[in-house]
């Protein structure tokens, strides 16, 4: 009976985590879209994942270009992303995409990790034949209207275009593993000695 060959496989990847968190949002903007069973919680999860993500992002960017990024951890993901902007030169312009969207994005991630209760009150008047669209429905507070499939859509848009922004700005070298998630590996023969 002639012994099977064993084979020894390597493989290496630098882990950025915003490729993670970008791809779970693409997900759950697509199922969103595909379906409306589970579409608010899908939407709340691209979202959330997205905002994330452009820490995520500016850290995997940050810790290529900042010497002792370390010493910026504690900054916003908005001040680091002014931080890279003044390192790397590229365009800031607060009116034009996708800054006005990262901005609300911060700010979204505050509001979901500091979620503070809401009195909410809703009055409406209705006939009778729409008596079924309006008798079961809750009300929203502010928070939970932002979470549609269009702001997650906008969302993940822009932080994709963020992603693109910063991998130009940076240098060549520096761009490996920033814009996709990318590994490296070889398979070979060994012996079964």
């Amino acid at each position: 009976m002639e012994k099977q060959k064993l084979l020894q496989q390597t493989q290496s990847r630098d882990f950025f985590g915003h490729h993670m968190l970008l791809h779970a949002s693409e997900l759950q903007v697509a199922t969103a879209k595909a379906s409306e069973d589970g579409r608010f919680n899908h939407c709340l999860a691209a979202m959330t994942m997205t905002s994330l993500a452009i820490e995520a992002l500016a850290n995997a960017v940050g810790g290529r270009i900042v010497e002792n990024w370390a010493a910026f951890e504690r900054l916003s993901p908005l001040e680091k992303i002014v931080h890279l902007q003044e390192k790397l030169g590229f365009e800031y312009d607060l009116t034009k995409s996708p800054w006005p969207t990262i901005r609300y994005l911060c700010g979204f991630r505050n509001d979901i990790a500091h979620a503070k209760p809401e009195a909410v009150e809703e009055t409406k008047i209705f006939s009778e034949v729409a008596a079924s669209k309006f008798l079961f429905h809750t009300p929203l507070s502010r928070l939970e209207k932002e979470i549609t499939v269009g702001n997650a859509t906008r969302s993940l848009e822009a932080v994709q275009n963020l992603k693109g922004i910063l991998t130009d700005a940076l240098p060549a070298e520096l761009r490996f593993g920033i814009y996709a998630d990318a590994w490296s590996g070889d398979t070979s023969s060994t012996s079964n000695a």
